[in-house]
């Protein structure tokens, strides 16, 4: 008699997304990983967040396995961890270990110090979300500055085409997660009017800094920002691709904290304009995985009715 697979088939993405937050179905395959690396499955935890199949073992390390529907994601989370050790004291995930099952691929990664900011986030007054967003500016600026383009050369693509393609696909893909007819015209008429947004200058991108994936912890009775978790979009490219997810996911609707992540980063007072502002949520609507018709359920204040009040929610001018 055959042997039986360790992994259901997942044939395209409809398939994977019925089965990703069920954990039974990986489980054959977490237990052959724990074996393999004399890790115990007997309190495997499955993480039913996110894009991947990731399960913590042991109350410990964190077994990622990347369904063969995405090959890059892979190669792109261990160059990015790696690269990202340049950071000097940033918590990142070790790769403890790695290799393949039934040709999809895993990692395991240690586990990290403190919690996800989205955690605590909606607890916190103002102030304390002024100082995490100025802290987590300087360290997207840190990121940046500190990992080398080149140390991420095998995932390097041509940005300027990826940038134009973001563009020319954007009202259809939001189109494709349900958004609003009414908006998909308004989408199409903002998109038409946009400057060219294919030429800064390319730096080590983590692109997916949302609240998930955001580490802080508490000293004292003040908040820090400590942690960077998943980096499976690592890519290189300009520099403001990387605010549309905190843009989205922490700031949105609140204006003294979105200049606080800015003004971290270095941007001085007086570059905060409409211009920049414009631009910056212009990446946030074209970003790769965002689904505008989520948006809403992160900002602060009422939701939006247009387009252009989602647009100022997003950046709202000073």
């Amino acid at each position: 008699m055959p042997d039986q697979p360790l992994l259901p088939a997942v044939p395209d993405e409809k398939a994977f997304e019925a089965l990703r937050g069920d954990a039974l179905p990986w489980l054959p395959a977490i237990r052959t990983i724990c074996a393999r690396h004399g890790l115990s499955a007997e309190q495997a935890f499955a993480e039913r967040t996110g894009s991947n199949v990731v399960f913590q073992v042991e109350r410990g390390p964190w077994i990622k396995l990347f369904p063969p529907l995405w090959p890059g994601d892979h190669l792109r989370e261990r160059t990015g961890l790696l690269a990202a050790r340049a950071v000097e004291g940033l918590a990142i995930p070790q790769l403890l270990h790695e290799g393949e099952v039934e040709g999809w691929p895993y990692v395991v990664l240690s586990h990290i110090p403190g919690r996800p900011i989205g955690l605590v986030w909606p607890s916190l007054v103002e102030t304390v979300r002024v100082d995490l967003a100025r802290q987590l500016g300087a360290l997207l600026k840190r990121f940046h500055t500190e990992v080398e383009v080149a140390s991420c050369a095998p995932i390097h693509e041509d940005w300027p085409a990826y940038a134009r393609a973001l563009r020319t696909d954007a009202v259809a893909r939001q189109a494709s997660y349900g958004l609003d007819p009414a908006w998909v015209s308004d989408l199409e008429r903002f998109v038409a009017a946009l400057p060219p947004m294919d030429a800064g200058r390319p730096v080590v991108l983590h692109a997916d800094v949302t609240d998930q994936h955001v580490f802080i912890q508490e000293d004292g009775g003040r908040w820090s920002v400590t942690g960077l978790i998943d980096f499976g979009d690592t890519m290189i490219g300009d520099a403001e691709y990387e605010f549309a997810a905190p843009l989205v996911f922490l700031t949105q609707g609140q204006p003294a904290v979105q200049r606080a992540l800015l003004e971290g980063y270095g941007h001085p007072s007086a570059s905060l304009t409409p211009g920049l502002g414009r631009r910056l949520a212009a990446w946030a609507l074209l970003h790769r995985w965002g689904r505008i018709p989520s948006y809403g359920r992160f900002a602060a204040g009422p939701p939006a009715r247009h387009l252009d009040d989602l647009v100022a929610s997003i950046w709202t001018p000073a």
